[in-house]
């Protein structure tokens, strides 16, 4: 069963930067949370059966193990990019995939 997401998934599109200012207007760059799991293939389930409707695929585009981090974007039924997204175990052993939100000025 899928659920729709769609709307906390694009709320940082919406919103930008406005919603990551410090308390003197600065702009931050940040990641946005997507999903968590308690392991890898847990994670990828999210991904591709919860975060997303629209989502019919994940596609691993760069791995850097010494950094920790899987990038992949997720698909379309046309190949075409939903999102990109950054996936890291945490220190307790847990998964998670977030999008980085670049500030720009």
């Amino acid at each position: 069963m899928r659920r729709c997401y769609v709307a906390a998934a694009t709320l940082p599109f919406l919103f930008g930067c406005a919603s990551s200012s410090g308390d003197d207007g600065d702009c931050t760059s940040h990641y946005e949370p997507v999903a968590d799991a308690s392991t890898k293939a847990g994670l990828r389930h999210e991904l591709l059966e919860r975060v997303d409707p629209r989502v019919r695929s994940l596609k691993v585009i760069d791995q850097h193990p010494e950094e920790g981090k899987v990038y992949v974007i997720l698909l379309n039924r046309r190949h075409r990019t939903v999102m990109s997204l950054d996936m890291w175990q945490r220190d307790d052993g847990t998964w998670t995939a977030q999008q980085w939100s670049q500030c720009i000025d």
